[in-house]
């Protein structure tokens, strides 16, 4: 640990801390998902439409992380963190308001702006703290707390869409911001020593960039784990209308489909954890790789021969989205001990590639909608393909 860092915390508040900070994206995300139909109807627009708000948020998220991720190695974890999260509370006020889709899409882009800062720099935060196949274990905890986000809030999405309409959801994301801003005043010191930093220029924090991304295993790195993430975006954007327009499922008991889902990536984070302190993290990542691949080629497979159904379809997709946290948590710590200097921009950078890559996903999807299944399982079977030969043409040197 850094000398610096005083926490008053114990480790495991610590974790839990860290988790809140970074469920920025799943709480902007999943909590609105049940509500992208209604939003549809009130603003009198298609669905592709309403799917483009959340293409543009995971491109905002990206662009902030990038943004984020190196200046925090020059000037800090927290001052930055606090000036992202002040412009997410100000952009979920301005959503709760929104009367056309071009207003909410604006919103909701300087929302996703914001919120990276949170996100990323948690993760930042673990890097500063401990060693690569630690810092891969507290991911991998942190992961577990993450998705309780995913499980409870569609379900509280699907709760203030029926008893107060879509632009409660947008109050809540307000008030989660505030108190986060909050606890990030009181409980989070610097953990980024002026030491650490060395006088490092701004010029020289962003050049950090072109060094990771010509480094030909972190890039490999970088690819395989974004394409994961990118599956479980077309994923989210395409379910909905996959489940409640395709299947006919009650916006409720899809929330519930989707917290079962949520409830495999927290168990697959929670045995990440436990596999870390037996496996290497390189095992790991080749094992997750193989087998989202497997699960994309079989939902290509079953909504080709016209096997797709309620039970089918969850089947695989439970299993290509266990393999998230394997590679997100594993494929985050081996980038940012790769680069111990430029922790923050290591982090941005992959997760700037798996909310890129999500928001290219999303659209995809969209563009590709026709009523079925079909957009969703081709993007998640691509996806799986590209991580795969990703990972085991560019990552032998890891």
């Amino acid at each position: 640990m850094l000398a610096n860092a005083r926490f008053t915390l114990p480790r495991s508040g610590l974790v839990v801390l860290l988790a809140a900070l970074a469920a920025f994206a799943p709480m902007s995300i999943d909590m609105y998902l049940p509500a992208l139909p209604s939003i549809a109807r009130d603003l009198g627009v298609p669905a592709s439409e309403v799917q483009a708000t959340l293409a543009i948020f995971m491109a905002g998220f990206s662009a902030g992380m990038l943004l984020y991720g190196p200046i925090s190695d020059r000037f800090g974890r927290r001052p930055v963190m606090l000036a992202g999260i002040l412009i997410f509370i100000i952009a979920s006020f301005a959503c709760i308001y929104v009367e056309r889709i071009d207003q909410l899409i604006v919103a909701r882009l300087f929302q996703a702006i914001g919120g990276g800062a949170a996100s990323i720099l948690a993760r930042t935060v673990v890097r500063d703290l401990f060693t690569a196949q630690e810092a891969a274990r507290v991911l991998s905890l942190m992961m577990v707390l993450t998705t309780l986000a995913p499980i409870l809030a569609p379900l509280a999405g699907a709760v203030l869409l029926e008893f107060s309409g879509w632009r409660a959801i947008f109050a809540v994301l307000f008030g989660f911001g505030t108190l986060s801003m909050l606890v990030v005043v009181l409980l989070l010191p610097e953990t980024h020593s002026k030491e650490a930093r060395g006088g490092m220029t701004i010029g020289q924090a962003l050049g950090a960039y072109w060094h990771i991304l010509s480094d030909g295993a972190a890039f490999g790195l970088t690819v395989s784990s974004a394409a994961v993430f990118a599956g479980l975006f077309a994923y989210i954007s395409g379910s909905s209308f996959v489940f409640i327009e395709h299947f006919g499922i009650a916006p409720g008991v899809y929330a519930m489909l989707f917290a079962i889902n949520a409830a495999a990536i927290m168990a697959a984070a929670f045995a990440n954890s436990r596999l870390t302190r037996h496996f290497e993290l390189k095992s790991l990542l080749s094992a997750g790789v193989v087998i989202s691949f497997l699960a994309g080629l079989y939902l290509v497979v079953i909504e080709e021969a016209g096997l797709a159904g309620p039970v089918t379809i969850m089947a695989g997709l439970m299993v290509f989205v266990a393999m998230v946290p394997i590679l997100g948590a594993n494929g985050m710590a081996l980038l940012m001990a790769r680069y111990p200097k430029n922790a923050g921009a290591a982090a941005a950078t992959l997760g700037a590639a798996q909310f890129g890559t999500g928001a290219l996903a999303a659209l995809v999807v969209g563009a590709l909608h026709d009523g079925t299944a079909f957009s969703m399982c081709v993007v998640m079977g691509a996806t799986g393909l590209i991580a795969l030969l990703a990972f085991f043409t560019l990552c032998r040197k890891l």
